[in-house]
């Protein structure tokens, strides 16, 4: 039920594509088609197949954003799983990611990853403009200094991710701002602890007689002059920012309508919910799927 909730919320927010990764079959094959057929919007992913090696979801789809298409493609990191089969990832994304590219603008993959996979892709030279992914922890800070951007909301859904593209000249590649703005504010960070308190110090001449600290500063100040230039000088660029759900996102109150809904319904079907972050096994009854 809580599936059925995050659906319908979905419906409503607007949505243009899901791609399922491994957790989203823990109820079976069955229960996710079931969710596909609620959904106002696409399932799709390149390589989970049935147990005969047909896909079971479109591999991609093709999205105009105010006049700029955008192909999304949807992937998944080996699982094994009893009612599907899933293609080895980077094989199945060879297969379709030029078609994909030819019909797009920008190109952006959903990928529940594994970090082997992250990592082979990031070797692949695939014309991939910016990967959002699942299966990770860890809550992005930018894309990585790697080829192509990667991005993790987190594990425990609380921030949402924003990206705004522009886009000046189809035949170059994205910068990704945040990688930039944090190495100048990450460089400037250390810069001024080392000027103990006084912004207004004058670095060279405190630490005329340390010559590991005059290089340190050197470096940082290198970093900022690197950074900067990269900023300047970018022409399509992806520029990141966070919202954290309880604090920067107003509620809606037809979305609050359906989580309330969907709560007395499981409530009514099975008793009330421990709160959120109870431990396991302290008034929780185990519902649904074998661990």
């Amino acid at each position: 039920m809580t599936a059925e909730i995050i659906v319908s919320a979905f419906n409503d927010i607007g949505c243009h594509a899901f791609s399922p990764g491994s957790k989203d079959f823990a109820a079976g094959l069955d229960f996710i088609q079931e969710m596909q057929m609620l959904a106002n919007f696409p399932f799709i992913s390149a390589n989970i197949m049935d147990v005969n090696g047909n896909r079971l979801f479109d591999p991609y789809l093709i999205a105009e954003v105010e006049g700029v298409s955008v192909g999304i493609i949807g992937l998944a990191s080996k699982f094994i799983h009893s009612d599907v089969y899933i293609q080895d990832p980077i094989e199945a994304l060879n297969e379709l990611v030029g078609e994909v590219d030819s019909q797009s603008d920008i190109l952006v993959l959903m990928f529940d990853s594994e970090e082997a996979d992250i990592s082979k892709l990031q070797t692949s030279g695939y014309p991939i403009d910016l990967v959002i992914r699942s299966k990770s922890k860890t809550r992005s800070q930018d894309g990585g200094k790697r080829d192509i951007p990667a991005y993790s909301c987190g594990a425990r859904g609380k921030y949402l991710y924003q990206f705004d593209i522009t886009i000046a000249d189809p035949n170059q590649g994205f910068t990704d701002l945040a990688v930039y703005e944090n190495q100048v504010s990450q460089a400037e960070k250390k810069l001024n602890k080392m000027r103990q308190g006084n912004l207004l110090t004058d670095l060279y001449n405190m630490y005329k007689d340390d010559p590991q600290s005059l290089k340190k500063i050197e470096t940082y100040e290198s970093q900022i002059q690197s950074a900067k230039i990269a900023l300047k000088n970018s022409v399509n660029s992806i520029k990141m920012s966070q919202h954290e759900l309880s604090k920067t996102v107003t509620d809606r109150p037809d979305i609050l309508r359906i989580v309330d809904d969907g709560k007395t319904k499981i409530n009514n079907s099975f008793g009330p919910q421990p709160p959120s972050g109870t431990p396991p096994g302290q008034n929780q009854k185990h519902i649904g799927h074998n661990h």
